[in-house]
């Protein structure tokens, strides 16, 4: 159909507003409670504008178009209206203007200016609200509030937990919290882009730097494998503020909190500045030149016998080098999975494992199977798009787990299971909920980071896809890092050369190798308390090893006892570089403020050993090789097929840790105090039920040789196959399900 807006001509459609179309040919209309990822609620009235035929102006937000409608955007009889509106909205408004951080990009600020009135009629004292405490993320300025309503809408709509709302009428309307209660949702920090006003704002932020005065650069999220698109706001070399970049294909216009407030970490006082080696038993600083050619004799060396662990949290850049460096010194002993146990599937497992399907097909299918993942917690951005199939009342949901996890979308089926149950629930499914699902119907099975820790996932993965083929399922696997899926590309793997190329003579893995004891251990971007599926056992072959190589951007104990070189990585945001997705798209991100002191970017670092080596590598290179290994990469499914697999039979042992902490996926996350304090860190482990352990026991885990004490009462499920949820909070219990650990039961 035609509508006529401001006497030209445009087209619509026969469901759209006359804002929506106007938006769609920049036809700039005021508002403050539209959003376009919002429901429709027309209570500012700021977008009134004049309809021909119409008895009095109409809100542009919630009025359908008709064919041949006329509208007036400009003109008296819509600026009167507009200018009575904003008179309106500004008689209890403060007008702090100069001390407010939202001054530069306010709403209210720019429309009250273009549409408002010069004087107004109100002369009366304007009213006060008490700021409310919802939490350490965002501060409030309530007496601010316009009641636009977005962050009540947010929070029922998209981020799935009603913890905003309104209450009084009139003049004693207010936003509040229930009981006074913090904000808990991951997407929390999404309130403060939709807030027009200033009312909620970034505690990092708040009053540290002007709007004009920030330099906006763009990047891509390193906290999980989605890749959220993001800017980065600086001054003087310093990230202030983190807000989503809009991208349709991923997070939308929204972000995460960790991916908000994770920048904080950056300047934790733990950053190794500058390179490090040991020296009669201390570290001392020393420069790079000497560090390389100390390395590079130890390879020479010790290659035969040398481990190589590197996070999937490094760029695809770094991964190609590292691997390429190491094989070219003769070391094949190389892995990224440092969280795992078990790699019987390893041969069968696509060569780049990925989420099966474009998020936004998500809300196409009929069912949907979660298994062992919080997708609410893990994957803040994932959990909007299932958020918005579970509205479909058409769509299942069923979510499979250790814990039943909260979500914030419906859930139509969950099962508490243990890694045996899981097993055995894919294997004969018969009898269970499964066999409802009929193969004719658009399926997904999603399989979470926290499976792959566990003892026996190669079992639950082979039934899990021998299930999905019977379905025909799409099947897809979500990676623990941001670049999981680019380490199996780059071949940072013992069995696999990049672009998936089989190595036929191989150890199972490096991190647990074939060799009792390794000579020299080269650790990258890993911390051993937290990053590893044994901390324990990590730790016992960092002091029997002969040299020990690390690259890292924060010093831990571990590193500073049992550390002979260390590299001064830079993080992400002083760094370049490139991440492959879950769905597979390489995504570049940038260079958004300098390296701290003297660390470096970890391709440049790389770059300095392999010179020292005698590897000849061209920088300008790496990336085009990067292009041609991913172009060759033959897209399949991933199914992992195992035609022969031992079943793992061991009692009273500790399991993995089953569910993990949003926020300590990576070392600059792990110390954002910020975060750190909010509902989201929390971590949990399994403990034998032979243990004896009831709702009145104190459970004391003393983990390494910190003599760390943690006691915590929480009994979550009794299963009959001898295990026991426990959840526990803090920082330093991230990786306490390690076998090894002593644990005290009172």
């Amino acid at each position: 159909m035609d509508i006529y807006i401001n006497n030209s001509k445009y087209r619509a459609s026969d469901d759209e507003t006359i804002i929506q179309v106007a938006d769609r040919y920049d036809i700039h209309i005021p508002r403050f409670c539209y959003h376009k990822r919002l429901s429709i609620v027309a209570s500012c009235r700021m977008c009134l504008v004049e309809v021909e035929g119409a008895k009095y102006p109409q809100p542009a937000c919630s009025t359908i178009v008709r064919d041949g409608m006329k509208v007036n955007t400009v003109g008296h009889v819509t600026e009167d209206a507009q200018k009575s509106t904003m008179e309106f909205l500004l008689i209890n408004h403060p007008l702090d203007c100069p001390v407010c951080d939202q001054a530069g990009e306010c709403e209210l600020q720019d429309i009250s200016l273009d549409h408002g009135d010069y004087k107004s009629n109100y002369k009366e004292i304007k009213r006060t609200v008490i700021d409310k405490d919802i939490g350490n993320l965002i501060t409030t300025e309530m007496t601010r509030c316009i009641h636009c309503s977005r962050c009540v809408r947010f929070g029922e709509e998209v981020a799935g937990i009603k913890e905003l709302g309104m209450t009084g009428r009139g003049e004693e309307t207010k936003i509040e919290t229930f009981v006074n209660q913090s904000l808990t949702s991951e997407l929390s920090g999404n309130v403060i882009d939709l807030c027009p006003v200033g009312a909620l704002n970034n505690n990092l932020y708040k009053y540290s730097a002007r709007t004009w005065d920030l330099k906006q650069i763009s990047s891509i999220s390193s906290n999980d494998c989605l890749g959220s698109n993001i800017h980065y706001h600086t001054y003087k070399d310093e990230i202030k503020r983190t807000v989503p970049k809009e991208n349709e294909q991923i997070n939308l216009s929204w972000l995460a909190d960790s991916d908000r407030f994770g920048h904080e970490g950056i300047e934790s006082e733990e950053r190794i500045l500058s390179p490090f080696i040991r020296n009669e038993n201390k570290l001392i600083q020393s420069d790079l030149d000497t560090l390389n050619q100390a390395v590079s004799q130890k390879i020479r060396e010790y290659a035969i016998n040398t481990t190589a662990v590197m996070s999937a949290q490094s760029s695809c850049e770094e991964m190609y080098l590292f691997q390429k460096i190491l094989r070219d010194s003769g070391i094949s002993n190389i892995d990224h999975r440092s969280k795992e146990c078990d790699f019987k599937y390893q041969e069968n497992y696509p060569v780049i494992p990925s989420f099966d399907i474009k998020l936004s097909e998500i809300e196409s299918m009929d069912n949907i199977i979660l298994i062992n993942v919080n997708i609410s917690k893990e994957f803040p951005i994932l959990s909007v798009y299932l958020r918005n199939a579970a509205k479909q009342k058409s769509i299942r949901i069923i979510s499979l787990s250790a814990y039943e996890y909260l979500e914030n979308f419906d859930i139509s089926h969950s099962e508490i299971l243990s890694p045996k149950e899981l097993e055995k629930f894919f294997r004969d499914s018969s009898n269970n909920i499964l066999s409802n699902i009929n193969k004719d119907e658009n399926n997904l099975i999603i399989i979470g980071p926290s499976t792959t820790y566990l003892k026996n996932y190669s079992i639950i993965t082979n039934n899990v896809s021998r299930y999905a083929k019977s379905i025909n399922s799409k099947l897809s696997l979500l990676g623990d890092q941001c670049n999981t899926s680019g380490a199996w590309a780059m071949g940072v793997l013992p069995h696999r050369l990049p672009g998936g190329i089989e190595i036929e003579e191989f150890n199972r893995t490096a991190y647990l190798s074939s060799y009792p004891e390794n000579d020299l251990l080269i650790i990258y971007n890993l911390e051993p308390e937290y990053d590893f599926s044994n901390d324990i056992e990590i730790i016992d072959r960092l002091k029997k090893s002969k040299f020990n190589i690390f690259f890292s951007s924060y010093i831990t104990d571990s590193i500073y006892k049992y550390a002979d070189v260390v590299y001064p990585l830079a993080v992400q945001q002083e760094s370049h570089g490139s991440y492959l997705n879950t769905n597979k798209q390489l995504q570049l991100f940038n260079q958004v403020i300098p390296p701290k002191g003297g660390s470096m970017n970890g391709t440049q670092l790389l770059l300095g050993l392999s010179k020292k080596l005698g590897i000849n590598i061209c920088e300008e290179q790496i990336s085009k090789d990067i292009n041609k290994i991913l172009s060759k990469i033959n897209s399949k499914s991933n199914y992992v097929l195992i035609d022969s697999i031992e079943t793992v039979n061991e009692k009273n042992a500790l399991e993995k840790i089953i569910i993990r902490s949003s926020n300590s996926n990576n070392p600059t996350l792990r110390r954002c105090k910020s975060l750190l304090t909010t509902h989201d860190n929390e971590n949990f482990m399994s403990i034998p039920s032979s243990m004896k352990i009831n709702s009145e026991s104190k459970i004391t885990i003393n983990e390494l040789e910190k003599s760390l004490k943690i006691k915590t009462n929480i009994k979550v499920h009794d299963k009959p196959d001898n295990t026991i949820l426990v959840k526990m909070n803090g920082r330093y219990v991230q990786n306490v399900g390690s076998y090894n650990a002593s644990v005290d039961i009172s």
